[in-house]
């Protein structure tokens, strides 16, 4: 007896040998599906996690007693003409990153739903004597029930999305939300719910503004709060205390990774094994990867595998997790492997046949979207499991927000330039902004811009800025124009797009720095070199010139025994390889056609 989605692959012979029984989706309505979710959290007491909530646990019967006041606080919304099942409806109308299922969607509800629980009950086991009064759990459950409804329905949806689903929650649910009688526009998620007072509270105000050390621009596990971390990692939490599978998905850049490790990093119950997928990813690396952080024990149950630790659960974060290719029948082997581990618990050892439980292990995933190049769509069998949350490019306040700190940190090295944090920072977000919009990867495969450049740009004026004892403006502004021109102008292919960039960085200079000098600042060539200095200073084109004749002389005599003609080009490529080489973790990749001389700037760099 087994199993499949499909006779896609099943020969004459199998089907005639088989009984079948065909179960069609709409057999499981979405009411059927709530209504055993209320019976369950009726009837059974909510598990409370001490390593995830702090507080001694109550009695399952005060337990439940919550729990039914919640449910009977619910209970209006899901009728079938409720806020509900309208909201489901309207969600499935709106695009999303993965296939919508309207399983996985109420399941992710409820998850939210268990997390405002947990959030109440550890409140009541911290105030034994002040429990929060019913009145109070009513309201922050209606309240709360919005937000749920948003991350669980379109929370794999990209953020205009997410911003029309939230109007419509208002505009069916009546709800009021601070700011809306001012005229202006506002949004569902970009408040959380005050669990005391039951009051709306904008995220924002929960967003710490933080100042870091000059060294600290090149650290790359540096994490800037912004309203967008915050409201991931609270949506992340609700997930990750149900110890069930999550995927994060979104563009490249956009802080997939980041986000989940700084959410990680705060629970300290909680050891993470990361491992990169890739097309040919099996389920062997997943089975190394239990034998380095756990260990097999033999129980009068059977076999237990768990993490080394006795106290800490094992996180293993599955990165480009849709980068397995399928097979002949259109598996992705470790996929299907992971999934029968979530749906049985466990799975069978090769080796002596037995069946080897899991213990304190759970899966999460990073991806790009199904539809870039070399992506390979997951199954719904295995996403039903997944709550999926889609990690977007970080919006203009929020880039402001991150690279105003980098910028205010890399000029601490130069007193007297650090009034203009500010100006610098809204000029690297401009440039960013407008290339990422006017360049697309349909022009060009590898036209793809995220916060990494800006990341790349503030890395590198800091690099030329920290050995330096004074600088002006201009000095600055060229710096600044320098690694720009670097960063958006050398990937271009057409000579009227680097024209383009060519004058959008005149422009933003123009704009944002209006005493600089333009003569000076911003003329071209542009050349930063340490060959002649002993900093990263402004090069004069002939004298590269005289100083890379000099050094190649011996080159041509030894190696050649033709002399290269150095012209204007060859002299620009050189400098790029060698400013890539001198970065940290520095790489590049040189695009040509064959015989445009690639290799040639590489293997002569001085």
């Amino acid at each position: 007896m087994f199993e499949v989605d499909t006779l896609k692959y099943a020969t004459p012979a199998t089907v005639s040998r088989c009984g079948m029984i065909w179960f069609n989706q709409s057999l499981i309505t979405a009411e059927m599906l709530c209504t055993r979710a209320m019976i369950v959290l009726r009837k059974v007491a909510l598990r409370i996690d001490d390593n995830l909530q702090s507080g001694d646990t109550s009695s399952s019967e005060t337990q439940l007693r919550l729990q039914e006041a919640v449910v009977q606080t619910l209970e209006p919304f899901f009728k079938s003409d409720g806020l509900v099942f309208k909201a489901l409806a309207f969600a499935q109308t709106l695009p999303h990153i993965m296939e919508f299922s309207t399983s996985r969607a109420l399941s992710t509800l409820f998850y939210a739903v268990n997390k405002g629980l947990r959030t109440i009950q550890a409140y009541n086991d911290k105030h034994v004597d002040f429990p929060l009064a019913a009145d109070r759990v009513q309201g922050y459950t209606r309240s709360r029930l919005l937000l749920d409804l948003v991350w669980a329905f379109v929370g794999d949806a990209a953020g205009k999305d997410r911003w029309t689903f939230a109007q419509y929650l208002q505009q069916e649910s009546g709800v009021q939300l601070p700011g809306d009688t001012a005229g202006q526009e506002v949004s569902v998620i970009d408040f959380d719910v005050d669990l005391q007072t039951g009051n709306w509270v904008n995220w924002q105000s929960r967003v710490p503004t933080i100042e870091i050390e000059t060294h600290a621009v090149t650290a790359a596990d540096v994490v800037i709060p912004t309203i967008d971390t915050v409201r991931h990692e609270e949506v992340l939490y609700s997930w990750i205390v149900e110890r069930k599978p999550l995927i994060l998905c979104g563009p490249p850049g956009s802080g997939k990774t980041m986000t989940l490790m700084n959410a990680l990093r705060k629970l300290p119950e909680v050891e993470m094994a990361g491992l990169n997928f890739s097309s040919a990813t099996s389920p062997e690396l997943v089975l190394k990867t239990f034998e380095q952080y756990c260990e097999y024990k033999k129980t009068p149950n059977g076999v237990i595998l768990a993490p080394t630790s006795a106290t800490k659960w094992l996180i293993i974060f599955c990165d480009e997790i849709n980068l397995p290719a399928e097979d002949t029948y259109g598996t992705q082997r470790v996929i299907s492997f992971i999934r029968q581990m979530i749906e049985h618990g466990g799975f069978w050892r090769t080796s002596d046949l037995t069946w080897v439980k899991l213990d304190r292990i759970q899966f999460v995933g990073a991806c790009n979207p199904p539809t870039d190049p070399g992506r390979v769509p997951l199954s719904s069998r295995f996403l039903r499991h997944a709550p999926v949350l889609m990690v977007d490019y970080p919006g203009t306040v929020a880039l402001k927000q991150i690279y105003g700190t980098f910028s205010r940190a890399l000029l601490k090295v130069i007193p007297t330039l650090r009034t203009y944090a500010e100006a610098l920072t809204d000029a690297m977000v401009e440039v960013y902004q407008l290339s990422q919009g006017h360049f697309t990867a349909d022009q060009q495969a590898h036209y793809v811009y995220s916060p990494r450049e800006l990341s790349r740009w503030v890395r590198g004026v800091y690099e030329a800025l920290k050995p330096l004892e004074s600088l002006d403006l201009d000095g600055l502004v060229r710096l600044w124009a320098h690694e720009g021109l670097r960063l958006f102008q050398d990937r271009l292919v057409e000579d009227h797009e680097k024209a383009w960039t060519d004058q959008l960085i005149d422009e933003v200079a123009s704009r944002y720095f209006p005493t600089v000098n333009r003569a000076m600042a911003l003329q071209r060539p542009i050349l930063f070199s340490n060959w002649t200095t002993k900093d990263y200073l402004p090069i004069e084109r002939e004298a590269l010139r005289e100083y890379v004749k000099a050094r190649l002389r011996v080159f041509y005599e030894e190696e050649l025994d033709v002399p290269l003609v150095l012209y204007d080009d060859i002299l620009d490529h050189v400098l790029r390889i060698d400013r890539v080489f001198r970065q940290a973790q520095g790489h590049v990749l040189l695009i040509g056609i064959s015989g445009s001389g690639k290799v040639s700037p590489e293997r002569n760099r001085p």
